[in-house]
């Protein structure tokens, strides 16, 4: 399933680089908007209702990739790339198959120590 839900997310936000759980801050993504998602478990099936969690961690670029500047300049497009997944939850293209996503208010935005602005939002897939 998460492979299906990076897949979904993917084709609403496509300028990503993903990674399943944690990502790892290398110079080869120090310019790349960041996708984390997380595994969050969820409450047991009730009949044959599942209702997986997930955390999205969207993250902006460390480095710009034209001025050389850190990343802090990135927290606006971050929270609209948040925003354009919080609307196509509404929309009829669901992941894997989901009668619905909801999808938590977002978290941010924040900075790392690294400078990435990051902005994160905690997914529920039910079916």
């Amino acid at each position: 399933m998460l492979n299906e839900l990076k897949d979904w997310i993917q084709a609403v936000l496509p300028e990503y680089t993903y990674f399943r759980g944690q990502w790892v801050d290398t110079e080869a993504n120090a310019t790349k908007f960041v996708a984390s998602i997380h595994r969050g478990g969820g409450p047991m099936p009730d009949v044959d209702v599942r209702r997986p969690r997930f955390r999205l961690i969207l993250l902006g670029p460390r480095i710009h990739p034209v001025t050389g500047t850190d990343g802090r300049q990135f927290a606006e497009q971050v929270e609209q790339n948040m925003e354009a997944l919080m609307q196509a939850t509404l929309g009829d293209s669901l992941p894997c198959g989901a009668a619905s996503v909801r999808i938590s208010e977002p978290l941010g935005p924040g900075y790392t120590t690294e400078n990435r602005a990051w902005v994160s939002a905690d997914l529920q897939i039910i079916f």
